[in-house]
């Protein structure tokens, strides 16, 4: 066995939520009986175009993609209407999460966020040598963002604000956001996690990239695995200032993003109408099974994003495994939580339908 060092040999490994495959396996029912809402992947499949946008490109598969990312850098920047100079792109948001931890952090260092929130903060900052600050979430499981800034330490040189937060789907108000980055100093990074911010209808809600785009030390991180549905692609991109992003690359090894990849997220950009319809589509979906879980007495959250977070009152690995023998995967969290992704109607339909056969309703 080789040598690893102590502080990686101590970091939990992440565990992905299983796959459809290992749970019929397990449970000797056929795969297509069984649904899979653990891992927050849109129900819709990638938006028109982007199949044969992406089969187009696997004809250059001996070719290394554009590090630089062009065409979709110019796409996205269209799309979003920002500077090309300030988009960054990575294997996912959790690749730069760790290009972003390893620039800034190191021994000596402290990084600081919520808990519970987005595991891989936790896992990147053990990897970069930082002490991990984690400041507990408010009574209504939203940033409690006096107690975060209170937890910052003159060696803090990284704050993580989930918004809305995984694996809650809380938000933080954009006046509050704005209030807490004018609080932090200079010197510190402040890095907003938007991946959920497409699926937003709260309107005390905005996005930060206002910020990003006029302060060094703030960055904004969206993801193409959400409602844009390129879970398997992993193309993540960030929104700060290029003199930000120019230092923050150096930790980022080149052609992090196939070209594949890159001509899926550029035409996923084509088609704004189908954008909204699927952002109202999973609002009703979600205030369904928000209201399913009112009915029923059992705590849940005011969730923002494409899942609900709810307790059934007993231990969260067992209220899993029972939803799990009833060919319906949600995910564990912490404290006896469970989350469960908002899915198509059926999906919906068989969640709902294995809950009341648990609480034998």
């Amino acid at each position: 066995m080789p040598t690893i060092r102590p502080d990686v040999a101590a970091i939990g490994p992440y565990v992905p939520g299983r796959s459809i495959e290992e749970v019929a396996a397990d449970i000797g029912m056929a795969p297509g009986e069984i649904v899979k809402l653990a891992s927050n992947e849109s129900p819709d499949g990638p938006f028109p175009g982007v199949v044969e946008a992406a089969t187009k490109a696997l004809a250059e598969a001996s070719r290394y993609p554009d590090d630089n990312l062009r065409a979709l850098t110019v796409a996205l920047s269209g799309f979003l209407g920002v500077p090309a100079d300030h988009l960054w792109f990575g294997n996912g948001s959790v690749g730069l999460i760790g290009h972003i931890a390893s620039a800034v952090g190191g021994p000596g260092t402290s990084a600081v966020y919520a808990w519970p929130s987005f595991i891989m903060y936790r896992i990147a900052t053990r990897l970069a040598m930082s002490d991990a600050i984690e400041v507990p979430l408010d009574e209504d499981h939203t940033h409690d963002l006096e107690a975060v800034r209170a937890a910052l330490r003159p060696d803090t040189t990284l704050v993580y604000l989930c918004n809305p937060n995984n694996p809650t789907g809380t938000v933080v108000s954009a006046d509050a956001v704005s209030a807490f980055i004018d609080s932090v100093p200079e010197q510190t990074l402040v890095v907003i996690d938007e991946a959920y911010h497409d699926y937003v209808t709260d309107q005390r809600y905005a996005t930060a990239v206002p910020e990003a785009l006029r302060r060094p030390n703030v960055l904004v991180l969206r993801t193409f695995s959400k409602i844009f549905a390129l879970a398997g692609h992993r193309v993540g991109y960030a929104v700060g200032r290029p003199e930000t992003i120019l230092e923050l690359r150096k930790a980022q090894p080149p052609f992090t993003v196939g070209q594949v990849a890159q001509a899926a997220a550029a035409a996923s950009l084509q088609d704004r109408g189908e954008l909204e319809r699927r952002k109202m589509a999973n609002e009703a979906a979600r205030h369904h099974l928000q209201g399913v879980l009112a009915e029923r007495s059992l705590p849940h959250t005011d969730s923002q994003a494409n899942f609900v977070y709810f307790e059934l009152g007993f231990g969260a690995e067992e209220a899993a495994e029972l939803f799990t023998r009833r060919g319906v995967i949600v995910r564990p969290m912490s404290g006896g939580w469970l989350r469960v992704t908002v899915g198509s109607e059926e999906e919906n339909r068989r969640f709902v339908e294995a809950l009341n056969q648990i609480l034998d309703v």
